[in-house]
């Protein structure tokens, strides 16, 4: 029975305000939990309304605003959020801001591009490689520490006057993501305990989706109209309010599990070396290369090829988030309908075609907003499809590589993003701007071919096509 309904049961009760004084009793003493204050102090700090709005928030369920579960998700999790919120914003809003930064800085367009190439290249290294080494510390401690690294690096950024220190400080940026994303996901998922662990997870994550949908455009409208270092520092904003929040609401600094010990990284750092996951990953690699490469580069292709206003860039920027969320619940389904092999093929072939399609009719507008939101709803539906194969390749290869799985994977998206921004910027050089898209198609198509491959020589079968 719901917290509420046993309240107003015992009261003889089922009014609004005894609704009320349930809804701000349950809320002080759950504040107070994962808090440093009494629970009868919690309301001297926090109005009535925000108190309501929290225990919503800490109660999310499928029930009717009168029924709640008993299981509450720990409030430290919602903290992950905001962190997660201002990697997503890291990651991805430099793309649709490479045209003004290469003006600030007095460099080529493709040049500013490796903005996000370095941020990527930071994530893909911490993500795996310092997972392993940092598997015996506190997972407060790491988070704590990677916080720290990100807010830095990100402010660094905001005030980076050349490119080579605008690279360096977005490496060391980078190198915050990929760590905190993947010790995040693992400890909300403890914390919430086996029955809550997938909506623990999809909470963190969903700050992703949050800067995709609304924090990506909204920056790149605001450095259109005011300043790009600004919006940098936004996002080292976030970030220390983050540490703010793990630092406060973090009690417990939840010790590694046993068996994840300082004696175990070389060993994790050795599977990373597996054979059969590297070739798997690589797959990942080359599709969201593939992607990249023409998205990279997106904002300049569509004011200088297509024609468009430097202010409508931001609602372009709004299509691929609100799509790239759709895509990602797509990209369950299809995996979960379709079978892992199927999905990835599907998938993995609609961004060849679309990148193809930005290359052929990047001169229309109306043409261009449709294969942006395509490209968001594909790259992103490819999200839990390729997750899913690696992890079968290693249940079915490497058994007890399930955790490095999940951390090369990660990698792989990133590789792929650093290899894609890579790749525009050198074609830009030298074959131009509109050309772009032809060779995101040539690297996505090579990604689609080792799938198949792969799959003839037993390292993915078509199996789960259930």
């Amino acid at each position: 029975m719901c917290v509420y309904k046993s309240a107003t049961l015992a009261q003889g009760s089922n009014d609004g305000e005894a609704f009320l004084r349930c809804y701000k009793s349950m809320t002080m003493k759950q504040v107070g939990a994962v808090s440093n204050l009494p629970p009868n102090n919690i309301n001297i700090f926090i109005p009535d309304g925000i108190l309501i709005i929290l225990f919503i928030l800490i109660n999310e369920s499928d029930c009717t605003p009168y029924m709640f579960q008993e299981t509450v998700m720990p409030f430290v999790i919602y903290v992950f959020t905001i962190s997660a919120f201002a990697l997503g914003l890291a990651e991805f809003v430099p793309i649709g801001l490479t045209d003004i930064m290469a003006r600030g800085l007095g460099v080529e367009v493709e040049q500013s591009g490796a903005a996000v190439t370095t941020y990527a290249l930071g994530a893909t290294f911490s993500a795996p490689v310092l997972s392993a080494l940092t598997a015996g510390w506190s997972r407060k401690t790491v988070m704590l520490a990677t916080s720290v690294i990100f807010t830095l690096g990100s402010l660094a950024a905001a005030f980076a006057f050349t490119l080579p220190q605008l690279l360096t400080a977005r490496f060391i940026a980078g190198l915050g993501h990929g760590l905190f994303l993947a010790v995040a996901s693992s400890t909300a998922a403890r914390l919430a305990g086996p029955g809550n662990a997938g909506r623990a997870v999809a909470v963190v994550f969903g700050g992703f989706t949050l800067a995709m949908a609304i924090g990506v455009p909204l920056s790149t409208w605001l450095a259109g109209v005011v300043s790009w270092r600004l919006v940098l520092g936004a996002i080292a904003v976030f970030g220390a309010l983050g540490f703010i929040g793990l630092f406060v609401g973090m009690k417990d600094p939840v010790r590694s599990m046993p068996g994840e010990h300082i004696g175990s990284a070389a060993k994790n750092i050795g599977l990373l070396l597996n054979r059969k996951l590297l070739s798997g990953a690589l797959v990942t690699v080359l599709a969201y290369a593939g992607s990249f490469t023409a998205f990279t580069f997106i904002a300049p292709l569509l004011t200088e090829v297509t024609g468009i206003s430097g202010t409508t860039i931001g609602l372009f920027m709004l299509i691929y988030g609100i799509t790239a969320a759709a895509g990602n619940i797509l990209g369950g389904k299809l995996t979960d309908s379709m079978g892992i092999y199927r999905a990835n093929i599907v998938i993995i072939s609609g961004i060849v075609v679309v990148v193809l399609g930005i290359w052929l009719l990047s001169s229309s507008p109306v043409s261009m907003g449709v294969l942006v939101a395509l490209l968001g709803m594909l790259t992103y539906a490819a999200v839990p499809a390729l997750q899913a194969r690696l992890m079968d390749v290693a249940e079915r290869h490497v058994p007890q590589a399930h955790g490095v799985a999940a951390g090369l994977n990660i990698a792989g998206f990133n590789s792929g993003i650093a290899l894609g921004s890579l790749l525009g910027g050198i074609t830009i050089t030298h074959a131009g701007m509109m050309y772009t898209g032809i060779s995101g198609a040539i690297v996505c198509l090579l990604g689609l071919l080792l799938l198949l491959s792969q799959s003839r020589r037993g390292t993915v079968t078509p199996c789960q096509q259930d």
